[in-house]
């Protein structure tokens, strides 16, 4: 109690003279109400200052029932309607130092390890902040790179505070907290002692801080509020909680007010409390002046590759016209650490940079592996290309960081320009015992997007099989299902392929949403040279195909559309739609791929993984030749006991129809898909109602908050955005010789597809179809009869 007195004391001194008779007044007002002369106390209290002071807001008050907390029931009860629209800015000067690196030896050397002694933002206080940590104890050093140091502690300190501040700033502002009654940055300790010091003694020392400072308080009146603004994602502080329930108790309505949704346990333990909670999801933009010497070049959805120095001697002449993409996306993505390792390491340094209570979400919080491309704009010609990933949030960052996003990135942007470069007819991957001279395009074969492919199809023949031996559910299912006569179930050879399922895509105003873009697994009927032949009735095949097709494909389509192991895939095939609309678009009006398009010469995105074709042939064989799975399954008829095989292989991505919803159906079930993708430019923005988040950027560097800082933005109205225009899309060009880049658009579709390119499968036919994948090489399943002895 001697600490709490103490502190209790000071308070009253510091303005003894202008407080002795609010104190007196205090006592009565605390145990008796809340009468009007609790309004005149507040006024005397020089250290409080109200909300309309500090961050000049309407000197009025504010109308209750907008407030959060306090607004009717319905759909944004609890979230203000349009948030996205709002960006709050704030000065981020360090972030121009994201490419960093440590200079030479000897300019290092001359650098003392005390960063007071030097600008901030200045690669003098970034270098003097890593001799400080440097010169730490063994086991309190950064493990990692500089590099590394610098972009998970160095800027997220300063991004920490200063995005705090403007944080609370903007949600005063934009709830017009003022008048005489709102006060902000109000200490309990130093303006109410006398409940402080009952809730020292109600809770204990060890529960209540040394003050509780309330972002937002309203002490007067019928209701009696408090907020607590949370522009970051730590944990709450169970002692606070404590706190703040025994005000909860005493009358006041406290609400926690959080710029990205909480997590379920941070929204149990609110309820628990009896608090409430809010959302209120205005953008962040930390602005800063790009230095091409020093900020990081990302060569990302560039077409081009960009050096980054490695010394800064080696930067001091910088680069005109190399750009480099840059935006929310590419940050998470290039700060998440190629290995778990690094993750951990990075996000353990973002939790202890400056700040932390305020720490956004980092790139630890976002699950790389679902992040897909999911917009584009229109690259017009010298003003670059707007880009939109989609992920899902990851809320175990601190313990599980996610990691790999670079990868992922550099995935994405690797496949669309090698679906720009090449020619359709090279999109093909084919595992087939009957033909091992081809198995993939020689061009193909030289990309990332080639790989994934032919990885892909090896492992959808080994989740068939998986899906389809008799030791799990639906494999007892179906083996129970079959019919057989003199013999064993058996069917004829077919083969398994991946095709467009219906999907979604919006363009309007020159940009592309992919919405949706699930596949579907199929099959048809084709003869290979090895392989037992069915000798069942036709009619006994032909029903088993069928029991196949129903009960086994839906599990392995499923899988493809979700699984991890397909989750590459997934990642290409967004890409092949984006790359395909760049096409239509650039036949109407050339853009920066031009010359990139049609050209067949993908040498500029080599993969970046190591890969052997004939290896993953040879896999292919083992498993064609002597199975996945051996299991034994006896039938009376002839007493048998027989052992079955599984295979399967091709994709081709020869084919990309497409469909374009219309624009009711795209405002009615996307309303909040424009905003968050603009938004998503800026700062990784959580996706409507939904645990997935937008990830953007701009491949010419304008989406990392460089360079001017942005105007205004205006009071959101309407969540949906502004009306996009219906236009219909822009017919595809149909592509000529490989190698040529001629193009020729066809007739506009009357029913609003986007025409399919690079398919000899007419409109009308797949009309129904809006994605953009087509998987159909060789693929099949079947089965070797192996006498191992009879039943008597």
């Amino acid at each position: 109690m001697g600490q709490i007195a103490l502190i209790h004391s000071i308070s009253r001194r510091s303005s003894w003279l202008g407080r002795a008779a609010v104190l007196a007044l205090s006592v009565g007002i605390l145990s008796g109400g809340l009468p009007p002369v609790l309004d005149n106390a507040q006024e005397a209290h020089a250290a409080a200052k109200r909300c309309t002071e500090m961050y000049q807001t309407p000197n009025r008050a504010p109308r209750m029932g907008s407030l959060p907390g306090f607004k009717p029931a319905g759909k944004y009860q609890w979230r203000t309607m349009g948030d996205t629209k709002r960006t709050y800015d704030f000065e981020n000067p360090r972030k121009a130092l994201s490419g960093l690196e440590l200079p030479d030896e000897s300019v290092l050397r001359k650098i003392k390890p005390d960063h007071n002694k030097y600008p901030n933002a200045s690669p003098e206080h970034a270098w003097a902040y890593w001799k400080e940590n440097q010169a730490k104890p063994e086991k309190d050093r950064y493990k990692g790179t500089f590099n590394e140091y610098v972009n998970s502690f160095y800027v997220n300190g300063e991004t920490n505070s200063r995005g705090g501040n403007a944080y609370e700033r903007e949600v005063a502002q934009y709830f017009k907290l003022g008048g005489r009654d709102w006060y902000c940055q109000y200490s309990m300790a130093e303006e109410m002692p006398e409940l402080f010091q009952e809730l020292v003694e109600e809770l204990g020392e060890e529960n209540v801080k040394k003050d509780r400072r309330f972002d937002a308080i309203k002490t007067n009146g019928r209701q009696k509020v408090i907020y607590e603004f949370k522009s970051g994602l730590k944990q709450i502080d169970t002692k606070q909680l404590l706190v703040d329930k025994a005000l909860a108790q005493r009358g006041y309505k406290v609400v926690y007010v959080f710029r990205e949704p909480p997590k379920p346990g941070v929204v149990n333990a609110l309820r628990a409390h009896g608090l409430s909670w809010y959302e209120h999801r205005a953008v962040p933009n930390g602005t800063f002046t790009s230095d091409p010497r020093y900020t990081r070049q990302d060569p990302a959805f560039t077409g081009r590759q960009c050096n980054q120095p490695s010394t800064a001697a080696a930067a001091a002449a910088p680069k005109p016209g190399c750009g480099g993409a840059s935006g929310a996306a590419n940050d998470m993505a290039r700060n998440s650490g190629r290995t778990k390792e690094e993750a951990q390491r990075r996000q353990a340094a973002i939790r202890q940079a400056p700040g932390g209570p305020s720490r956004m979400r980092g790139p630890g919080g976002i699950d790389f592996t679902t992040m897909e491309l999911r917009y584009i704009s229109e690259p017009v010609k010298g003003k670059g290309m707007d880009y939109g990933f989609k992920a899902k949030m990851n809320d175990d960052e601190d313990e599980n960081p996610s990691w790999g996003g670079g990868a992922k990135i550099d995935l994405s942007s690797d496949a669309m320009f090698t679906w720009l470069a090449l020619h359709p007819n090279r999109f093909w991957v084919n595992l087939n015992p009957d033909q091992p001279n081809q198995v993939v395009d020689d061009k193909l074969a030289k990309t990332d997007a080639g790989r994934v492919l032919l990885e892909a199809d090896l492992e959808m023949k080994h989740d068939l099989a998986r899906v389809m031996v008799p030791d799990n559910p639906v494999g007892n299912r179906l083996w129970d299902s079959f019919q057989h006569v003199n013999g064993a179930p058996c069917w004829k050879t077919y083969r398994y392929y991946i095709e467009p399922a219906p999907a979604q895509v919006r363009e309007e105003d020159g940009k592309l949403y992919i919405l949706d873009a699930p596949m579907d697994v199929k099959a048809a009927k084709i003869d290979f040279s090895e392989g037992f032949k069915c000798k069942q009735p036709e009619s006994v095949q032909e029903y088993n195909f069928e029991q196949i097709k129903r009960i086994a494909i839906p599990e392995v389509e499923k899988l493809v559309n979700t699984a991890p192991q397909y989750a590459d895939l997934r990642s290409v095939y967004t890409s092949r739609i984006a790359a395909e609309w760049i096409k239509q678009r650039d036949a109407v009006r050339p853009g920066d791929f031009h010359s990139i398009i049609g050209s067949d010469d993908a040498t500029r995105w080599p993969s970046r993984t190591a890969w052997d074709r004939e290896k993953i042939y040879a896999d292919y064989l083992k498993s064609f030749r002597e199975g996945d799975f051996h299991f034994k399954r006896e039938y009376p008829q002839d007493g048998s006991v027989l052992e079955f095989s599984f295979y399967l292989g091709g994709v081709d991505f020869s084919k990309q129809p497409k469909k374009n919803i219309s624009k009711a159906r795209f405002q009615a079930e996307n309303p909040e898909m424009p905003d968050t993708v603009n938004a998503a430019q800026k700062a990784t923005t959580a996706y409507a109602d939904t645990d997935s988040a937008f990830l953007g950027g701009n491949n010419t560097g304008k989406g990392s908050g460089g360079g001017t800082k942005p105007t205004p933005t205006p009071t959101p109205t309407d969540p949906g955005g502004p009306d996009p225009t219906d236009q219909p899309s822009t017919p595809a060009p149909s592509p000529s010789t490989p190698g040529t880049g001629g193009q020729t658009p066809p007739a506009k579709n009357p029913d609003g597809d986007l025409a399919d390119t690079g398919s000899d499968v007419p409109v009308g036919l797949i009309a129904g179809i809006a994605a953009a994948l087509a998987a159909a090489g060789a693929a099949m399943v079947w089965w070797k009869r192996r006498r191992t002895g009879t039943q008597g």
